[in-house]
């Protein structure tokens, strides 16, 4: 992250230096990717200014307050700064990832009596570029998101299988997805599963351009959550894909702090 603070008419002190860098260095939590902050200090006869424009996540942000001192008035701007970021990212982000603690957990024993966390996920449809900027914002490698009718009100979107999953492999971002149409037929040969290969041509966090690339073949395998599990245990893999043959839905094993979890739609 490249901070730099310069004075309007004034020298800018070692110590004011340090205390505004370290506050706007704290904005950076709000962001995927901060390119740059420009913070300008200033006195008009009796106030003392602090402005700074913001460049993160393909958007820029600008603010201006004044106080009695400079490090008041720096206090103010980084208030004013964080309240905007929040604003612009709750607005541009109303779909974002549910937190973990907000998911709806049950546990599950396997067949040798070993636990697993089953999150499920939003039953809230959304469409693959909205998916690609949660996960990104959240800072996670995989999504798994209703993908369907978007009218959040019809019968048929809500009570159909029209699942994704989305995610990050040693070859790249990937999706995989079932047609509706072979969802509604109980379809689910590997024909059937449709993986896409994604190039971001120019990111952004409102509308990025990204290109779907259909593969020939499909990565996802076909497992029960058992041999999920096994799979997982025996690799080096954080998490995985797979399309769970007794729940007919895709889901994603990975591992926790307290052990395996597993996403899975909501039922």
């Amino acid at each position: 992250m490249n901070i730099n603070i310069t004075g309007r008419h004034i020298n800018v002190s070692d110590r004011l230096n340090e205390y505004a860098n370290k506050k706007i260095r704290k904005l950076g939590n709000y962001f995927h990717q901060l390119i740059d902050a420009h913070v300008i200090l200033y006195v008009e006869k009796l106030d003392h200014g602090a402005e700074v424009i913001i460049n993160g996540d393909g958007v820029q942000f600008h603010g201006r307050e004044k106080a009695a001192d400079l490090f008041s008035a720096i206090d103010l701007l980084f208030e004013k700064m964080e309240k905007q970021i929040t604003r612009y990212k709750e607005k541009h982000s109303s779909h974002k990832v549910t937190p973990q603690e907000e998911l709806i957990p049950f546990d599950y024993k396997d067949n040798s009596g070993k636990k697993i966390r089953l999150n499920q996920v939003s039953n809230k449809p959304i469409d693959k570029i909205e998916a690609y900027l949660q996960m990104k914002i959240e800072n996670n490698d995989f999504i798994l998101f209703k993908k369907g009718i978007t009218k959040v009100d019809s019968d048929l979107d809500l009570s159909n299988k029209s699942y994704a999953v989305m995610y990050n492999c040693k070859n790249g971002l990937k999706m995989v997805k079932i047609h509706f149409e072979n969802i509604n037929e109980h379809k689910f040969d590997y024909d059937t599963f449709i993986e896409y290969d994604l190039k971001v041509i120019e990111d952004s966090m409102t509308n990025p351009n990204i290109e779907f690339r259909k593969n020939p073949e499909c990565s996802i395998r076909k497992l029960t959550l058992n041999e999920a599990l096994k799979e997982i245990e025996s690799s080096d893999d954080s998490f995985m894909p797979f399309f769970n043959v007794e729940s007919q839905y895709f889901n994603v094993i990975y591992k926790s702090k307290d052990g395996y979890e597993v996403m899975v739609p909501a039922f």
